[in-house]
């Protein structure tokens, strides 16, 4: 059974031609302030990726396409690492002696929405930084999706790559088609972009550092702060907007869907989203009282606020810093790691595991020590009381959170070959596969993994991209059987 490459070259093709586009406005702004090395790069670039991308859509004549799930699963990892590679060219030819590992990294950071960095923020040019947050902006809602929602006018049948794009247990089903879903969930990711925009430039910043603000926070993937911009993230103003939209792309966006339909009982009803918001509510009290008493705060109020914004960070894998967290009690600290694993709603911007699954986990966990007392009885497990889960759903769970720790323990072993110490080297592999991009150790708050060496920033590029798709797309591509699957064998 062969692959059906037209599809892969016309899909590579609408790709390139969007990067392309999304080019356009960092090649403004390089002008803009005059970084003339960096506009060479991006306007070559783009009018490449432009051309090359109107030449495969108009030139180019496929009969429509149609797609198996295992092209699904190629596609959607052959993407991320084109995209990624294509969006670490700019910053390559941006003029400041950058290796294309590092450069690569950067994009991979970018469009994963990990928001890390292995270069010194403060030299790398204006646009650059903005590229920087428009592939955050871009991989936060996913590429793809933008694509799965005009799929239909080229003739594609998107249904395998929506599959391998967002998997993952779901409580309810959308009443829309894969293409409806598309634009209704990028409608509301815009609609949020734009309100928080529009909110932070009332405020204290300027549109450049809004834009830039609005795009990392909205995706979930961190703050890009320069030395010059870092008293404004100090105001309490800009740190009450980015939470509150950092916890509404963490957020399930089922929730906004219902919401659009008036359909308010089941929308405030949602029992990932009311687990979440209590989990925020709980770590964030724990965490305040921890401070307090442990003499690190003086002002209670003050220890749940900071408290809330690391917890909001964590949980909603993105990662950014109001405080040295690293000088905590280690409770307070073991609870922030803890809900990075955790991480964010299915169907959000965020990373790791989600609230659904650990939700599926615990009742499976309370269903099997209720067995090992009852062993005969017949209980199924409930999220609420209308809303069973299926044995193929728990399966499922149970699988992707035993291949999760898998990925984690392999990832920290080649990563253990750069010989930093263990504190580093085990909280970097969950801070790229979570796609958090925050850890403890060398790299403390800061969000920085220049001691790193290539292979291993090669290593956590992998981890990112496979975080960011749920390892699926990825781990699948290793499995013999993805390759010839008429001969697969039984296991």
């Amino acid at each position: 059974m062969r692959f059906n490459f037209k599809a892969v070259i016309k899909i590579l093709g609408i790709l390139t031609l969007i990067e392309g586009v999304f080019m356009l406005p960092c090649l403004g702004v390089a002008m803009h302030y005059g970084e003339w090395t960096s506009a060479s790069a991006f306007v070559t670039v783009s009018l490449f990726c432009i051309s090359i991308g109107f030449v495969i859509l108009t030139q180019l004549k496929f009969d429509k396409i149609i797609l198996r799930t295992r092209e699904g699963y190629f596609i959607a990892c052959a993407s991320w690492i084109y995209c990624s590679v294509l969006g670490a060219i700019p910053l390559y030819f941006c003029g400041r002696n950058f290796s294309f590992i590092n450069c690569l990294f950067e994009s991979v950071a970018g469009f994963s929405t990990t928001g890390c960095s292995v270069l010194n923020i403060d030299i790398v040019p204006l646009s650059m930084l903005l590229w920087r947050a428009l592939c955050h902006w871009l991989g936060g809602m996913g590429i793809l999706v933008l694509l799965i929602s005009i799929f239909p006018l080229w003739g594609i049948n998107n249904q395998s790559i929506a599959s391998a794009e967002t998997p993952g247990p779901s409580t309810r089903k959308l009443e829309a088609n894969y293409s409806d879903t598309g634009k209704f969930l990028y409608l509301s990711y815009l609609t949020l972009s734009v309100a928080e925009f529009t909110l932070l430039v009332l405020g204290p910043m300027d549109w450049f550092n809004a834009l830039l603000t609005t795009c990392s926070s909205i995706s979930t993937a961190g703050l890009i702060i320069t030395s010059e911009s870092a008293w404004l993230y100090t105001l309490p103003y800009v740190r009450a907007i980015v939470l509150a939209f950092t916890i509404l792309s963490s957020l399930n966006y089922m929730a906004y869907f219902l919401l659009i339909k008036k359909r308010w009982k089941e929308a405030f009803s949602n029992i990932e989203i009311r687990i979440f918001l209590l989990i925020i509510a709980i770590a964030s009290l724990l965490i305040g009282f921890s401070l307090k008493i442990s003499g690190i705060y003086g002002n209670l109020w003050q220890a749940i606020k900071d408290g809330l914004c690391q917890v909001v960070s964590f949980i909603s894998t993105s990662g950014y810093f109001v405080c040295d967290y690293t000088n905590w009690p280690a409770f307070t600290v073991t609870i922030l790691m803890l809900l990075l694993l955790v991480g964010g709603c299915s169907f959000s911007t965020s990373g790791s595991l989600k609230v659904i699954r650990v939700m599926i986990l615990f009742k499976l966990a309370k269903r099997g020590m209720l067995k090992q007392i009852h062993p005969n009885i017949v209980k199924a497990v409930m999220l609420d009381k209308d809303n069973p889960v299926t044995a193929r759903t728990a399966a499922s769970v149970t699988m992707h959170t035993l291949l999760f720790f898998g990925v984690i323990t392999v990832g920290c072993l080649l990563l253990s070959f750069n010989n930093l110490d263990m504190e580093t080297t085990l909280t970097t592999t969950i801070a790229m596969f979570s796609n958090t991009g925050i850890a403890l150790g060398l790299p403390g708050n800061t969000g920085y993994f220049g001691m790193f060496n290539e292979f291993s920033q090669i290593i956590m590029s992998f981890l990112m991209i496979a975080g960011r798709l749920e390892m699926y797309a990825i781990v699948i591509i290793f499995a013999k059987s993805f390759w010839k699957p008429d001969k697969a064998v039984t296991i």
